[in-house]
């Protein structure tokens, strides 16, 4: 019986043969999402900016990892060529490239405000618009997009920014998953609740109802909270679920 249940199991997720991208890869949810990718047999790439991507070290077999500036139309298409060139294709594709950006609307420079969308939303759109087509010639593919959960409830102050970049990435999701089911391309964002990573700077004191640990179950999250969600959409087992917006959040949404 185990033996029959284990094999109907691990094909599920088994990713042998997937190829998959992950931008903003360097560090947190991105790093962490990558590494279980490629647990579960994925050859992965992970692009970041030329800094983070030098301070990587001691990867295991099968990630790699290149330097990509995500604001950049001509670098992500480089990247993507060359992944496939490398590879022979894309079959998987995490958008977690991203800046955080807290401070109030009204201290907001335009030039702030462009620089967000740039990174947390035009890059996506890029990178997803280069690596679809290599998704539909191999057949089907997947595009995760980590988004937050403050992009559907406002959860700290001075968020402005940063919330409208990924609500808009959740919408831009909901239409890829429209507009690329007949090709067999799911898409779906993770919107992660208080995760602490790397990115997030010890000094940062937010304010609101998000800063409240009491309202997440077991209070703030690492990011391995979120990797099982990565690995059940980007598996065969996930085969099924696409525009959804997903919220790994402890509960805070509920609460």
């Amino acid at each position: 019986m185990t033996t029959d249940f284990q094999a109907h199991v691990a094909p599920m997720f088994d990713l042998n043969g997937k190829v998959a991208l992950i931008t903003g890869g360097a560090v947190g949810m991105g790093k962490a999402t990558g590494l279980i990718l490629a647990a579960a047999g994925a050859r992965v790439v992970l692009a970041d900016d030329g800094g983070r991507i030098a301070a990587l070290a001691d990867l295991p077999p099968g990630v790699e990892a290149r330097t990509c500036d995500i604001t950049c139309e001509s670098a992500i298409r480089a990247l993507v060529t060359d992944i496939i060139a490398d590879h022979g294709g894309i079959d998987i594709l995490v958008n977690g490239a991203v800046v955080n950006h807290n401070k109030p609307v009204l201290e907001t420079s335009v030039e702030e405000w462009d620089s967000v969308q740039a990174i947390n939303l035009r890059g996506a759109f890029i990178a997803t618009r280069e690596a679809v087509p290599s998704m539909q010639a191999r057949g089907g593919g997947r595009i995760i997009n980590i988004t937050t959960m403050g992009s559907v409830h406002p959860v700290l102050h001075g968020n402005g920014a940063y919330s409208a970049s990924r609500a808009g990435l959740n919408q831009f999701t909901r239409n890829c998953a429209l507009d690329f089911a007949k090709d067999g391309i799911t898409a779906n964002a993770i919107l992660p609740g208080a995760i602490i990573t790397e990115t997030i700077s010890s000094g940062f004191r937010p304010t609101g109802p998000g800063a409240d640990p009491a309202r997440h179950l077991g209070g703030f999250g690492q990011v391995d909270d979120m990797t099982g969600l990565a690995l059940l959409l980007a598996s065969p087992a996930g085969r099924f679920i696409t525009g959804q917006l997903i919220a790994v959040d402890g509960g805070f949404l509920i609460s």
